[in-house]
This record gives structure tokens, sequence and C-alpha cells, in this order.
């Protein structure tokens, strides 16, 4: 083969050698003639265009991006390349994380002209304050999926183990009386390793919130008196403009009373089903029984023996959903007291007459005469006053009507009784009224508790008799 082409290009020497002179052989004799000459061109064309290259090359640079977003301009791709390293390690130490920046897949580099006085090349230091600050550093991080789907990223398996184990506390009790038998979630909950931006790291607080209201569902309202659409807005954390989009038939400036209004509200990502065994004490209700006594009027009750609840101790399963209970279903009973049954006695015994007979009983037992009728103080004391303890029973001294139950200036909390027989009795100071205007009352029936209201200097019962309303000496008419 080779000789063959040797062959053709003999030939070809030999038919230019025996044609006249042409250009080509003028060209060459003009070459011999002036070779000083074009050697001296060529070489400045050589310089030229090496230095037209060197000049090229002096204003060009290197645009640097990182995924996409552009950083600044260098000279070298090197003062990137040698300081993403040193930005790596100094994230991953800053922010206790591993950050990984790819050369190959992350920077990227576009040859740009530096010729002109407003373009800036960045230096070492400028470089790697950019790549620090960028938000979207890559990183190694973990995700927690809610059935297949992302619902919070934290920076360590353990952070996310965290989080879940939190939501479960929360959603459970722990203590001394509650066992938790079961705990886990609805949804099909997993932690993954994945890699994304560094500013979308949360930290476990801000995690476990997503997790708890990361969801919207609708809800509905029924609008009530008075209500508008910012009350409603601000209640339920959106704005009027949310509330028309789902509500396009409402009337905005007034809302209908009664009418339906679609709303939304936070709700949990994830659902945990929790089954606990909870110890309790519990009340047993008291049972009351009514005995018959012909030692108390009739219509009148009178308790013997007061009751008293008992306990009883519970263990019970309980079911819940997101802490709060579904179900409550008792297990074992054990009775720790039992309760005491309350007596009341049934009055039997004949009322006595509810009109005066004249005859008068102490309204009071275990008393001290302390200021008896007549002139006292410069006045006329018109009464007698029984001194007792607080709280004494104050009694009807006679059968009659009650024509005052109330606060009566210096009297404090007076009753008065008329006997229907032109005579009137008046009970003073008392701390508690037990009868009211119109009621009947008999002799010995209980009508207040003696006290020190009014104008008084101790406890005791002021006790007057008046006939056809002029006071008397009760004196005169007890026994």
């Amino acid at each position: 083969m080779a000789e063959k082409f040797s062959n053709r290009i003999i030939t070809l020497t030999e038919k230019l050698n025996n044609k006249k002179p042409g250009k080509f052989t003028q060209f060459r004799k003009f070459a011999e003639h002036h070779r000083i000459l074009i050697l001296a061109v060529f070489t400045a064309f050589i310089v030229a265009t090496v230095g037209m290259l060197g000049i090229f090359n002096h204003y060009m640079a290197y645009e640097y991006s990182y995924n996409g977003k552009v950083l600044g301009i260098v000279k070298d791709k090197e003062d990137v390349l040698k300081i993403t390293d040193l930005v790596q390690s100094a994230l991953t130490e800053e922010r206790d994380i591993e950050v990984v920046i790819d050369k190959k897949k992350d920077i990227d580099f576009k040859r740009v002209s530096a010729f002109g006085k407003d373009t800036h090349i960045d230096t070492s230091e400028e470089v790697l304050k950019r790549l620090t600050y960028v938000g979207d550093v890559n990183v190694k991080a973990y995700s927690i999926t809610v059935n297949g789907k992302h619902a919070a990223v934290v920076d360590s398996e353990e952070s996310a183990k965290n989080v879940l184990s939190a939501i479960k506390d929360e959603y459970t009790d722990q203590g001394e009386n509650v066992v938790v038998e079961d705990a886990k979630f609805v949804e099909d909950v997993e932690i993954k390793e994945v890699n994304t931006d560094l500013d979308n790291l949360q930290q476990e607080e801000d995690a476990k919130h997503a997790l708890k209201t990361g969801s919207v569902v609708e809800k509905t309202h029924i609008v009530t008196a008075g209500e508008t659409l910012a009350d409603l807005a601000k209640s339920n954390n959106m704005t009027e403009e949310q509330i028309i989009e789902m509500n396009p038939e409402i009337n905005p400036k007034k809302l209908e009373v009664g009418s339906e209004v679609k709303l939304q509200e936070e709700a949990p990502v994830v659902t945990l089903k929790a089954s606990e065994l909870v110890t309790y004490e519990e009340p047993i209700d008291f049972e009351t029984v009514e005995k018959k006594s012909d030692k108390i009027y009739e219509g009148e009750k009178e308790v013997k023996t007061k009751g008293k609840k008992g306990t009883k101790v519970i263990t019970a399963r309980v079911e819940k959903s997101n802490g709060k209970e579904s179900t409550k279903v008792p297990i074992v009973e054990k009775v720790e007291k039992e309760p005491t049954t309350e007596v009341i006695l049934v009055g039997t015994k004949e009322r006595p007459p509810t009109i005066g007979s004249g005859k008068y009983i102490y309204p009071v037992t275990n008393y001290r005469i302390s200021s008896p009728f007549g002139a006292r103080w410069g006045r006329n004391h018109n009464g007698v006053d029984l001194a007792c303890a607080m709280g004494s029973d104050v009694v009807a001294a006679d059968g009659g009507t009650v024509t005052w139950a109330g606060y009566k200036g210096s009297f404090g909390y007076l009753v008065i009784i008329d006997h229907q027989n032109g005579m009137e009795t008046y009970y003073g100071h008392n701390s508690k009224l037990l009868v009211k205007e119109g009621d009947k009352v008999y002799q010995g029936y209980h009508i207040a508790e003696s006290g020190s209201t009014g104008r008084s200097t101790g406890p005791h019962c002021h006790f007057e008799i008046r006939v056809n309303g002029d006071p008397v000496d009760p004196m005169k008419y007890l026994p």
C-alpha cells in the first residue's frame, strides 16, 4: 500500500517537472528570493496570535453556581473547588450534621467575559462566605413519612425517634395508677434517610408540632346571633377571604343566624391509638330509707342517720385516640368502703294548732337573761334579751302565722308571728331565718337560728310579746 502511494508521488513530480513553469513555480522562486521577509512576517503573526490569546484569557473568568443558583464570578475554577471542602467541613461541625457538597453534581461553571470595570471577581474569602450562607446546601437528614408522604425532617435518626416518642408520651398517661398496654400509630409511619436542603431541617419541637397539626380538615359551623365574618376568621385562624372562597353563597356583611358555614381547622397528621389499664376510685352512692315516727309532727322529717358515700376501686381498660378517651370498660371492681344508709324519720304525731293558745314557751333553751323588759339606757327596752350560743335553735313561742321574715333595722334578721288572738311575738338578731312570710307555724316550730345581727353586743334572742300592738313584759306570759 505504501509502495503504491510512493510511486504516485514520483509520477506526479515527473509530470510537474515536464510542464512549463506555472504559478506554483513562480511562487517558489519568489519565496526563495524573499525567505527572510516571509519568515519575519510569519513570526510576527504567531506572536500576535499568542498575544491575542493571552489577552483573551486575561479577560475571561468563570461564573459559578450551586444547584443552579448563581453565586458569583472567579478567575479560576480551583478557587471554588478548593474552598468547597472547607465549607463542607465547617457546616458539618457548626450544624452538627453531615453536610454533603458534590463538586461534580452541585457546582457548575460557565465561562464569561471579565472585561469591563463593573465585573467583580470574588476573592477566596467571598467564595467561602457565599457558599457558607447559601440556603439550599444539601445535607443528609432523616424524614418522618406518614403513609409514604413526607411529614417532617430532622437531623438524625435519634431525633426522629425522639419526636415520635414525645408524641406517644403526650398522648398516653404514665403513672402509678396507669399501665400502657399498647400504643401505636394508625398510619404507616417510617423514618427514612434522605438528602435535603439545610434550610428544610426542623427542630424536634417543630417536627412534633408539624405531625400534630400539619393536616387540614373541613368542619361545619352553625352561625349564632351576633357572630360576624371577622369573628369566625379570628376564632378559626383563617382569613375572611378564605371563608368566602369556601362559602361563595354567604353574605359577608351579615351572616344569617342558624345558617351553616364551612370552615377549616388544623388536624393531626398522625393518630396514636392507645390502650391503658387505669385504676381509680369511684364513690358509691348511699341509699335513703324513711321510717315513721310518732315523736315528730306530721309533715315534718328528721334525719336520724346521715348517709355517707362509700368508695370502690375500679380497674378499667381505656381506649384513647390522640389522648382523647373513646371507650372505658371496667374489668375489676373492689369495694373499699361500704356506704352508710341515710335514715329519715317521717312524723306521724298530730300537729298542734297553728293559732295562738295564749300560753307561751321560751323561744330558746340554755339561755341567760342579759337584759330585762323596761327602761334601759334612757329608753324603753320592749322585750327581753335571752343570751345563748351562736346558732342556737329559735322556736315559735306559740302557734300562728309568720307576717315578717327578713332584715329590719336594729332588729337585724327578724321574725314576727301573728297569733291571731290580738297578740304578736318578735324574735330578733338571728343569724339565719328558716321561715318566710305566710308560713303557718305551731308552738315549738324551728323558725330561726340565733345570732348577733342588727344593733347587738353579742349572740342572743331578743324576744317581744305585743298585745294589740303594744309591747308587754314577756316574763308575765312565760312559764
